[in-house]
């Protein structure tokens, strides 16, 4: 089957990780802002991988609008708690697609000025919360700093389910 990998990353975490399923499979990936749907079309399957912000994949609306994924992966700064995959899943309308979860990390001197603001106001109002979820202690304990968590080990799932 031609198989393309399309990413969409803001930091790099994302594009890291097409690139190690890209070279596992012996593929193409490609960023999204670079790909046109007629493009697509000459690929049996696309597996698309976009970033994670407030449980939504970025991107993915976009890809979706050019063709139907045959599987997704999310990169997320935080670890894969089954709580945050299933929101992620459902949130996005994952139920069809298999989608696998990988963790990142978070690269602040990436971010933009209001995306660093906006940061720091979800730590503060998290700060505040009483019954604090995992993904909400891992948030408040990580947020303001830079740390990578990828390893290429992640992709092992996803690989095996596409050469199966």
């Amino acid at each position: 089957m031609k198989t393309i990998i399309i990413y969409n990353s803001q930091t790099g975490f994302t594009e890291q990780y097409a690139n190690w399923i890209a070279k596992a499979l012996d593929c193409p990936s490609k960023s999204l802002k670079q790909t046109t749907a007629a493009e697509l079309s000459n690929y049996d399957r696309v597996i698309f991988g976009g970033w994670i912000m407030g449980d939504k994949i970025m991107g993915l609306d976009k890809l979706c609008q050019m063709t139907s994924p045959s599987a997704v992966f999310a990169v997320g700064s935080t670890p894969a708690y089954e709580e945050v995959v299933e929101k992620i899943r459902n949130l996005n309308q994952l139920e069809q697609v298999p989608l696998f979860y990988m963790e990142g990390g978070f690269r602040l001197e990436r971010l933009g000025f209001l995306q660093r603001t906006l940061l720091k106001t979800l730590k503060k109002a998290t700060a505040k919360k009483e019954n604090r979820s995992r993904q909400e202690e891992f948030m408040l304990q990580n947020l303001g700093e830079s740390f990578d968590n990828s390893d290429e080990k992640q992709i092992e799932e996803l690989v095996k389910y596409l050469e199966e």
